[in-house]
């Protein structure tokens, strides 16, 4: 009984945030593939398909149909798959989750640069083997913030089927963004097709005082993946990873601090760097770039943690 008493004493007594095992050590970015920069000329979403091994997903930023496309791990395979519905004003990142019993591709159409639009959607479309050159969403999700426009770059489906967006926190004159604030769908609220859902927000991330070292060009977050069990998150920055070790549906801490509750990755950043997505074992994460319009291909490159 005693060993018990003491036992839960230590547990009491230990942070939450050291209980989040960020990673310790990352390894050096490697260059894994060459993505064609035809027709992906503005890569601006990536994720890895778990349930189809060695399949990506990307989309286009702005100025793109409502589509994505599909390249297998060393940047070959290419397939184009379109959708049924409007032209996007901007889609900006893409997600694989949870949709009801099956798990499904989210393309969200969230950007907004002017911070004028009254509301965002979210196109969902079921994971599967094979795609024809035109498939129909499974339905398309209207959402709109609490608090007037944001503009948003980062989102991720949690495993629990909740949605989790982090602002692009920029004045008019993109020189001086603040923190970035956290905003949750409910699986519930993706359900729905009726009526526009309204975002819950959970709090703030004060990437500039974390990130004080950088520019203010390192602060404003372009990708967001969250890990397969929930636990874990990466953020990406023009210029930075932030491993978010805790649980996104269990809230946001107060404080951000390196080697706790966040570990930080910073290596020499690709040009316009807004893609990023966990390796199916959640061993490291790939990122790319936006920038490719000038060249036949864009890197895609790997980094593991090393010690966690």
């Amino acid at each position: 009984m005693r060993a018990l008493i003491l036992a839960s004493a230590l547990m009491a007594a230990t942070p939450l945030s050291a209980q989040a095992q960020v990673c310790k050590a990352w390894s050096s970015p490697v260059l894994v593939a060459s993505i064609p920069s035809k027709p992906i000329n503005e890569a601006s979403g990536l994720e890895a398909s778990r349930t189809y091994p060695g399949r990506l997903y990307h989309n286009n930023d702005s100025g793109d149909g409502l589509r994505f496309y599909i390249t297998n791990m060393a940047g070959g395979g290419l397939q184009t798959v379109n959708l049924k519905g409007p032209k996007p004003a901007d889609i900006e990142e893409l997600s694989l989750g949870p949709c009801g019993s099956r798990t499904c591709l989210y393309l969200g159409d969230v950007g907004d640069n002017a911070g004028a639009r009254s509301e965002v959607s979210f196109t969902l479309l079921a994971e599967k083997k094979t795609y024809a050159e035109t498939e129909t969403p499974l339905r398309v999700v209207r959402a709109r913030y609490p608090d007037g426009a944001r503009n948003v770059e980062a989102f991720a489906l949690h495993p629990n089927g909740e949605l989790f967006v982090v602002t692009k926190p920029v004045d008019a004159k993109v020189t001086n963004p603040g923190p970035a604030s956290v905003y949750r769908l409910s699986a519930n609220q993706l359900a729905q097709t009726q009526g526009v859902q309204v975002f819950a927000k959970l709090g703030e991330l004060d990437l500039p005082r974390l990130l004080s070292d950088l520019p203010f060009y390192g602060w404003i977050p372009t990708g967001l993946d969250i890990s397969r069990d929930g636990k874990r998150a990466v953020l990406l920055t023009y210029m930075a990873v932030v491993e978010l070790g805790f649980d996104l549906a269990k809230g946001v801490p107060a404080k951000l601090t390196a080697g706790d509750n966040v570990s930080v990755f910073q290596a020499p950043p690709l040009a316009q760097q807004e893609a990023i997505t966990l390796l199916p074992d959640d061993s490291g994460f790939l990122y790319d770039s936006e920038a490719a319009r000038k060249a036949e291909t864009f890197p895609l490159h790997k980094v593991t943690c090393t010690a966690r």
